[in-house]
């Protein structure tokens, strides 16, 4: 039943979230070389990148490798959600070749690369990403993840196209995490935790991590604060000039904060929107299909912050990140030893 529930809440925010974006189902299926570029299209970006996340901690009936690779696994699974739901977005489909390498120190620690795990596998997959989005050349990506830090080269290169057309861009980043950190950071050093200071530009993550563009942090809009990183990092977040409206502002009044959301954009000028939904935000009690279990939006509440986003400006970039299908990482377990099926 529980699982019923899953595909049935989760169908619903990703169905709004492909008809908010929109799809042209004009163009053939076949891959789009940079001759044949899809300025006018979407593309669907699966990139079920996992090593910006430290979070076997989290999950520790699980494998190591197994719980640290869980993004793949939820970026399969988005997949599958978003074909059932609209077939014509597989018509312009590109996919982030990630590693599964699962590397770790003689104590069991995931290695740290000048101030961040992984970070050389990770500056090759940015690369990566960034190639594929400049080539394909798309209007508008829909990204499906793996961990937040795959926002980060979809969102820049969209800042990039829309900036150079005079179009005002804002980062609106719907978590109970505001993932400020930055390289060499005492509090963690895992990338998903620094995605939007690598977009706003942070000093620490831009000479190695480089974008086409960045977003200014005053067009930065947080959605769904509710986490101890949060408090953490509410400093922070003020010294940078972006606006927080958070889960208790949305869950106490929803009305009242959608009607501030929508008063931002305009306020801001703002025309495009880069919406980041991170599906820790949700109430587990509701809908558990995260990392972290913090967050207290149910799903009408995202639904009718997306929409109210989608009435203000348009939707051009979008990100679901942090899916952790951990039911079905504990049947894959039990899988492995059933005959016919492990070695």
């Amino acid at each position: 039943m529980q699982m019923l529930r899953f595909f049935a809440c989760l169908i619903a925010v990703l169905g709004l979230c492909v008809l908010i974006n929109g799809c042209d189902s004009s163009q053939n299926a076949k891959e789009i070389s940079k001759e044949q570029t899809m300025s006018n299209q979407t593309l669907k970006l699966i990139f079920p990148q996992w090593q910006g996340g430290d979070i076997v901690g989290f999950f520790k009936d699980l494998e190591p490798n197994e719980a640290a690779r869980g993004y793949v696994l939820g970026a399969q699974i988005l997949d599958l959600l978003t074909r059932d739901i609209n077939p014509n977005l597989d018509k312009n489909t590109a996919f982030v070749d990630i590693s599964k390498d699962f590397r770790v120190d003689s104590n069991g620690a995931r290695i740290v690369q000048g101030g961040v795990i992984d970070k050389e596998i990770l500056l090759s997959q940015h690369k990566s990403a960034l190639k594929i989005l400049q080539a394909k050349n798309p209007a508008k990506i829909l990204t499906l993840g793996g961990e937040c830090a795959t926002s980060i080269a979809p969102f820049g290169y969209l800042a990039d196209k829309y900036a150079k057309q005079g179009e005002s861009v804002a980062l609106i980043w719907i978590d109970a995490h505001p993932d400020l950190g930055v390289a060499n950071d005492d509090f963690y050093k895992g990338y998903h935790a620094m995605a939007v200071s690598a977009i706003v530009g942070d000093e620490s993550l831009k000479s190695d991590f480089a974008l086409p563009a960045y977003i200014k942090p005053q067009n930065v809009l947080f959605i769904g604060l509710h986490s101890n990183e949060a408090e953490h990092y509410n400093a922070r977040r003020k010294n940078l000039g972006a606006h927080s409206i958070s889960g208790k502002d949305i869950v106490s009044d929803e009305a009242k904060a959608v009607s501030a959301i929508g008063a931002w954009l305009k306020e801001r000028g703002i025309t495009k929107v880069l919406i980041h939904l991170d599906l820790d935000v949700l109430n587990p009690k509701e809908l558990y299909v995260a990392v972290g279990d913090s967050g207290i939006l149910n799903v009408a509440n995202v639904l009718n912050v997306i929409n109210a986003l989608s009435q203000n400006a348009e939707v051009v970039g979008l990100t679901v990140a942090e899916h952790l299908p951990k039911a079905e990482l504990q049947l894959k377990a039990m899988l492995k030893n059933l005959p016919l099926i492990k070695e």
